[in-house]
């Protein structure tokens, strides 16, 4: 018996190696995708590298081959996912759950979206405060995305605002230190 692998269908992305993969495993075939965590974390990669090969031992190939023969492939057209996410087909009633005025709920989807971008930039500039102490560089960036989220007049609560506190102190110690050291140095 070979251990050499064989690839018996080569796919586009992540889910449809995992679904292949899972149509085999449940026939008994010991399965392994190849290339499947590159495809997925760098997508525009997909082509150069062949796409997601789905392999199995030589000995099971004719099997496996039989196996995707009898499996009909399933198109999902534009209307399909439409209709899953609700874009169209919604009755009268449930359009009226979001209440009575769809504006209401489409700048509450705004404060959410807003409030998790600010979120994010101020975990950014908290991280590259520390990480500013082993490449200098970021402590420019930290202070940058500090001094935005301070003008920008956001609402913070109080976790945000700590985080903002402790990375304007440990900005401030490192261009003091760097300052100081840059003073001794000089002649």
């Amino acid at each position: 018996m070979s251990d050499d692998l064989v690839t018996v269908a080569t796919l586009n992305t992540p889910t449809e190696a995992s679904l292949v993969r899972n149509l085999l495993d449940a026939e008994g075939i010991p399965v392994f995708l190849s290339d499947t965590e590159a495809v997925g974390m760098a997508w525009y990669l997909g082509n150069a590298l062949g796409g997601i090969k789905v392999q199995v031992a030589e000995s099971d190939v004719e099997r496996a081959f039989e196996v995707l023969d009898d499996h009909e492939p399933v198109t999902i057209t534009e209307e399909d996912w439409k209709i899953a996410e609700g874009f169209e087909g919604e009755s009268k009633d449930e359009k009226d759950e979001w209440g009575d005025d769809e504006e209401e709920h489409n700048l509450d989807v705004l404060e959410v979206e807003s409030t998790s971008e600010i979120d994010a930039m101020v975990n950014r500039a908290y991280k590259s405060a520390f990480l500013g102490v082993l490449f200098f560089p970021l402590q420019f960036y930290s202070l940058a995305l500090l001094t935005k989220i301070l003008m920008g007049s956001y609402d913070l609560n109080s976790e945000q605002r700590k985080k903002m506190t402790i990375g304007y102190i440990l900005c401030s110690v490192m261009l003091i230190f760097l300052f100081l050291v840059f003073v001794e140095s000089s002649p």
